[in-house]
């Protein structure tokens, strides 16, 4: 299962209308958290560092980032739903992609499966080179084997097309997918992408990094002077991965060319594929024909959100405990200011301890006093949205009167004073 971190000091809760539930990741510029919308929708929200953000040259990087983004269509990657740019903690929203990575799922590729994700990689570098966007870390760890095909994440930008090593200070994350020209201080174009694609596709056929040695120093003698087996691959993909690991950038073929060759290819294997008038296809029906080569891909997906862990949590209590479930929920929040549901700490009903062990890992307990790990539940749980919304009267008269009772008592304690200094005799 693909797990979020929890939250740590410093995380915001909330940014706009999206509720965090924990951290998906981390890097040198900033967070990717999973998040939730007012509606339930799970969300990947990348946010850029407290520090990040004010420096004006990386917000305006991030822009254009999230600019770039936006051009590239969703086929096969994760679109972009929103973003703030210019708030104190910048961020952008983007699809969220079910399902482990490559490298997570631990799954060896073969046939039909082989070629559907070959096509699904081929089909995001389309995309993404199509709109002036380069990835620049391609690895099998950015390859997500969603319940409706492969993705691909993590697309950085690259202006003009192309970034030199030497120049930006960038440093390779994933040296067995880096090509060449990069360790040599050529640009980190789209061809360096497809050289990714091809040492993907060889990890995916084989389970292991095409050119992995002891040190960085071997991989990259590996990657300038060695080619790697390639007898693992079908003989239909030797081809391609070969022309994709080629030395000399020139001489490989685009993401483009590569997606129609194996569109081609499955045309010729007797597949399904949704025809083409190759090579002269436009973009966007090229795109859509290899999609859905790309949705045959079947593995494991076990990936539930939030919500669907509550619902999976209230399903397996016996009756009577999920009648108690609303009490105790209930209890765990409290609207805000702005009319939002939030989590807060709250004493729970006697008799609600075996509800407090069935919903392990959502909610936690310190004797009889409990509260929600994950601020968005409200959002992501359906069933608790509904209860909410039920009793969002009580609740708000519950708040104001939680409100009022501190300044009440503190009034009602003075009065008491002054009623005892009066019949002392002190006050006349």
């Amino acid at each position: 299962m693909r797990v979020a971190r929890e939250l740590i000091v410093g995380d915001p809760q909330r940014l706009g209308g999206y509720r965090l539930a924990g951290r998906l990741g981390a890097g040198g510029q900033g967070v990717v958290y999973e998040a939730y919308d007012a509606v339930g929708r799970r969300v990947a929200v990348k946010v850029l560092h407290g520090d990040a953000g004010s420096d004006p040259e990386l917000r305006e990087r991030f822009g254009r980032e999230a600019a770039a983004a936006r051009r590239v269509a969703s086929f096969c990657t994760a679109g972009v739903l929103d973003a703030d740019l210019d708030g104190p903690r910048p961020y952008i929203v983007s699809e969220y992609v079910e399902g482990p990575s490559l490298r997570g799922a631990g799954q060896i590729f073969g046939g039909d499966d082989l070629h559907a994700l070959a096509t699904a990689i081929a089909v995001a570098l389309t995309a993404l080179h199509d709109a002036g966007v380069v990835h620049r870390g391609l690895t099998p760890d950015k390859v997500f084997l969603g319940r409706d095909g492969p993705g691909v994440l993590g697309f950085g930008l690259s202006p003009g097309l192309g970034t030199a090593l030497t120049a930006t200070g960038l440093r390779p994350r994933a040296p067995s997918y880096t090509a060449p020209e990069v360790f040599t201080g050529g640009e980190a174009g789209t061809a360096a992408d497809v050289f990714a694609w091809g040492g993907i596709v060889l990890y995916a056929a084989s389970g292991e990094d095409p050119f992995a040695a002891g040190s960085l120093g071997a991989v990259m003698h590996r990657i300038l002077s060695l080619d790697p087996d390639l007898s693992p691959l079908p003989r239909p993909l030797r081809p391609l991965a070969a022309a994709a690991l080629a030395k000399d950038p020139r001489a490989r073929p685009t993401a483009r060319d590569l997606l129609i060759a194996l569109i081609a290819a499955g045309q010729a294997a007797g597949q399904a594929v949704p025809r083409t008038d190759a090579p002269g296809s436009e973009t966007v029906p090229l795109l859509r024909a290899g999609a859905e080569v790309a949705a045959r891909v079947r593995t494991a997906c076990d990936d539930p959100g939030l919500g669907a862990l509550a619902e999976s949590a209230f399903a397996a209590l016996d009756p009577a405990d999920r009648e108690r479930v609303p009490a105790v929920f209930l209890r765990l929040v409290v609207i805000d200011a702005d009319g939002q549901a939030v989590a807060r700490e709250a004493g729970i009903p006697a008799g609600s301890e075996d509800v407090l062990h069935g919903f392990a890992g959502l909610v936690e307990h310190r004797g009889d006093r409990a509260y929600l790990v994950h601020q968005a539940l409200p959002y992501a749980w359906p069933r608790l949205k509904e209860w909410i919304d039920a009793n969002r009267a009580r609740l708000v008269a519950r708040e104001r009167s939680a409100r009022l009772l501190p300044p009440l008592l503190a009034v009602s304690a003075v009065f008491a004073l002054v009623a005892a200094a009066i019949a002392a005799g002190r006050i006349v």
